[in-house]
């Protein structure tokens, strides 16, 4: 299965000036530049700084070479891996007459924000495209012609956002079953996709990464709770919501974890971007997933529990972009409801999620928390709606599949 990114595809393309294409590992980053981009020159820079064009190596002399030779005459040059070449590479670079259309890659996001920063060269020179996962919309786009069932249209979509999903999918296959299968197939690999991120961290550093990662996983959302936790692990020496800011700014400008308000309250609860990160960490936290084998069946449980919130996420993540408002959950005492979207600071609309059976109390209660609501509309989410008899205004996936 291929699935077209037409944003990023459409940035990438339309940008004329230098490009910096980073994202964490297995985004998609090299294949849509391979398969979708047109370009004359690709270069993948090795590990020993030799580097391979096409089928062939070349030393790095012979690369700078053939770099400014197609830049002058204003061809598309791609480098892969770029950051392996060093500051004399960057040196070069910032030399250089800046004809043509150059596209660097890179998947270690701290050194490339290193590389733009107030002191590098390379400042000014590149517009900044980060890849992250797939947008839900893409992936239903690819799914809108299979014969899965509402249900599992809208689950495998939102495991399909994470690349290495997609060699797993089999349309004979439930959601779950592909979880089940990636979650025992990968774990060294999933951990590693975000891993890699800090590598040029020091160890202590990158193990604060790690616990708020686990702590964010097992519903850790606040600063608050996400602070008390990691010094609940001795990863810090005080429990401090303020110590722990410059590491949550960092995971959430690389895509790792996204930030939704908490509506009329000043304060903000943080999620995992990623379906697999959010549901390993949980397990490893919660059973020790990565030292032990945990039975199918187990596994199987757990998923069924976590898949109901990964589809509100993802939901009211898709519905606000659809609708161009802003994200916020809502939070109260007496009132239970799954989200609220905002324009400025105003609700436009309440969201519910249902996923799963629905009793008539169910939408009784749904429907007198809607009543307490002030938003102009009002959105019950469920798995099908021609199954379900509700007053107000139903959704399903069939609602969020572009035409």
């Amino acid at each position: 299965m291929i699935i077209e990114r037409k944003d990023v595809e459409l940035q990438i393309k339309d940008l004329k000036k230098w490009l910096l294409v980073y994202g964490r590992r297995k985004t998609g980053k090299t294949f849509i530049i391979r398969n979708f981009i047109p370009y004359d020159e690709y270069f993948f820079v090795k590990s020993d700084k030799n580097l391979l064009l096409e089928d062939r190596q070349i030393d790095y002399g012979t690369f700078i070479e053939i770099l400014r030779r197609a830049l002058e005459q204003n061809k598309t040059v791609v480098v892969d891996e770029f950051h392996r070449l060093g500051k004399d590479f960057f040196d070069t670079l910032h030399a250089m007459e800046k004809n043509g259309k150059l596209i660097l890659i890179s998947s270690t996001l701290f050194l490339s924000k290193k590389l733009i920063s107030e002191r590098s060269p390379l400042l000014g020179l590149f517009a900044e495209v980060p890849v992250g996962l797939i947008a839900l919309n893409d992936t239903l786009q690819a799914l809108k012609n299979t014969r899965l069932s509402k249900k599992e249209m809208l689950e495998v979509g939102i495991l399909l956002r994470e690349p290495i999903a997609i060699d797993y999918f089999d349309t004979n296959k439930s959601a779950r079953d592909i979880l089940s299968a990636i979650i025992h197939s990968s774990i060294i690999t999933i951990p590693a996709l975000i891993g890699e991120i800090f590598v040029e961290e020091e160890r202590d550093i990158s193990a604060i990464y790690e616990g708020i990662l686990r702590a964010v996983a097992v519903n850790k959302a606040t600063s608050g709770e996400i602070a008390s936790y990691i010094f609940s692990k001795r990863l810090m020496n005080k429990d401090d919501p303020s110590s722990i800011q410059q590491y949550l700014s960092n995971l959430l400008s690389f895509g790792v974890l996204k930030r939704i308000e908490v509506f009329n309250k000043k304060r903000f609860f943080y999620k995992h971007v990623s379906p697999l990160a959010k549901v390993f960490y949980y397990l490893d936290e919660k059973y020790n997933f990565a030292e032990r084998k945990v039975d199918f069946k187990e596994l199987q449980r757990i998923i069924e529990e976590l898949m109901p919130r990964l589809v509100e996420d993802n939901v009211r993540e898709i519905l606000a972009e659809k609708y161009g408002l802003r994200e916020s959950i809502f939070e109260t005492k007496d009132i239970e409801i799954d989200g609220l979207l905002l324009r400025m600071d105003k609700p436009e609309v309440a969201i519910e999620v249902k996923w799963g059976e629905i009793s008539l109390s169910d939408l009784n209660k749904i429907q007198a928390n809607f009543d307490k609501i002030l938003a102009k509309r009002k959105i019950l989410f469920v798995q099908d709606k021609t199954k379900v008899k509700f007053n107000g205004e139903l959704m399903d996936v069939s609602d969020l599949i572009r035409s």
